[in-house]
């Protein structure tokens, strides 16, 4: 093939005159220099006595020296003197080894005084035969962000101080879209009042579930599906069963916090030990309900719910009856004996009347010796026959109080529901108006009106 026919001439290397190559050696250091000037950190050679022998305008700026009061000055001497030994020993043992790669968090002291956070990252310097002949480094200003963890480790020391001295479980929980939940967090005292590590609870959200009473597990679950949809505050009160067997109470309450949109919530919240205050009001509540001598219900309470089975004989017409009971004589006792056997013949009248009872009778002491009985699903001869077995139970065996033996007898008034009362009270006085008819006719009997 003849030369003309070529598509193209070989590319021969282009000759550069000592003029040209002088003045490209030149254009390529100024772009280093403009390059190593520009960067971010600082960076410095040191030789093998470990002095600078070249740094970047980073570095004396970083240390508030001009670069040539930094040519020939000793590395170590820009490290706080608390660590400048320890450093002088890690830039030996570096360039003594040729360790590969140095990466350590450093405090440093500049020309003025002050101190600053550096991240130092180098490498020693090795010729073409395998010789160490200095070190190269950089040193990054880490100072901010040194503070910010110290302040951020600082600021979770008082939280997790104030979490162990709160007397409730701290927590955050997640509960997904698809129903699957677990808690983020739980401070100490978790363990106290769950008798479970915190981090079991964490670990497997399972282990909390079997721990909430099977009787208030539903209702649980139902509440936080609700809260969650809705967004809005969520509280409850349920019950656990400790692994020791232990029933406690708790007072659940969080809010949610939507940390990225469109994720789920995290419910920030506590759980509280109310198991005391639950005690105290059932104590409570037995007081206000409950005659503190029998243990029988009280006048106010027995009214209450006998106004209750009132309602139901007028929607339904079941029969009830009522019987008023009074003790014999009882002024003469405590005269005779002294209150403290009065109170010992009460206890033993209302012990003695409830084993006849039913469980569905209710029984209460309405006065200082008077007492009440409704029987409901009862009749009025039904009544009648429960108040004669009352009478010849009592008057057959007397009280044993205190070393004494007490005889004592009972009167008893018996009446029932009728269609026309206008309420319990009309109820009431009827009862009475009977008792008060067994009293004169000697004591000791059952009349009915």
């Amino acid at each position: 093939m003849s030369s003309g026919c070529r598509l193209g001439k070989e590319r021969q290397p282009q000759k550069w005159g000592a003029p040209q190559m002088k003045k490209r050696i030149a254009d390529d250091t100024s772009l280093l220099q403009a390059i190593y000037d520009s960067s971010s950190v600082g960076i410095f050679l040191l030789d093998m006595s470990g002095r600078i022998v070249h740094a970047n305008r980073r570095m004396a700026d970083l240390f508030r020296y001009t670069l040539e009061e930094l040519m020939g000055s000793e590395y170590v001497s820009l490290i706080h003197p608390l660590e400048r030994e320890a450093g002088r020993q890690n830039m030996l043992n570096t360039m003594a080894r040729g360790v590969g790669h140095v990466d350590v968090e450093r405090l440093y002291r500049r020309r003025d005084g002050s101190e600053f956070w550096g991240n130092l990252t180098g490498k020693a310097l090795v010729d073409a035969n395998g010789r160490t002949t200095g070190l190269v480094g950089n040193i990054a200003d880490i100072d901010q962000r040194k503070r910010t963890e110290w302040e951020l480790a600082a600021s979770q020391e008082r939280f997790e101080r104030l979490a162990r001295t709160v007397p409730c479980v701290l927590y955050d929980y997640i509960l997904h879209g698809d129903g699957d939940s677990r808690f983020l967090y739980l401070n100490s005292r978790c363990e106290e009042i769950f008798e479970v590590p915190a981090e079991v609870l964490m670990a497997n959200m399972e282990c909390f579930w079997q721990l909430v009473h099977p009787e208030d597990l539903p209702r649980l679950r139902q509440e936080e599906q609700a809260a969650n949809r809705s967004a809005s505050q969520f509280s409850s009160e349920i019950r656990i069963l400790t692994p020791s067997g232990r029933q406690k109470w708790l007072r659940l309450s969080s809010r949610p916090n939507v940390i990225e949109p469109g994720q789920s919530a995290v419910w920030s919240g506590f759980m509280l030990d109310i198991t005391q205050a639950k005690q105290l009001e059932d104590e409570l509540r037995q007081l206000a309900t409950t005659d503190a001598l029998t243990g029988l219900c009280n006048r106010q309470s027995f009214l209450r719910l006998a106004e209750q089975e009132m309602a139901r004989f007028n929607r339904a017409g079941n029969p009830a009856s009522v019987l008023m009971l009074d003790l014999d004589y009882f002024k003469h006792i405590n005269d005779t004996y002294g209150h403290g056997v009065g109170d010992a013949v009460l206890r033993d009248f209302s012990r003695r009347t409830g084993i006849l009872l039913r469980q569905v009778d209710l029984f209460g002491r309405i006065g200082g010796e008077e007492f009440c009985i409704l029987s409901p699903d009862t009749d009025q001869d039904g009544g009648l026959a429960l108040g004669q077995r009352l009478c010849q139970t009592i008057a057959g065996q007397p009280a044993h109080c205190n070393g004494l033996t007490i005889a004592y007898t009972v009167s008893i008034g018996v009446t029932g529901f009728r269609a026309g009362d206008p309420n319990f009270d009309a109820v009431l006085a009827r009862a009475d108006s009977a008792l008060y008819q067994a009293k004169r006719h000697g004591r000791n009997q059952v009349a009915q009106m």
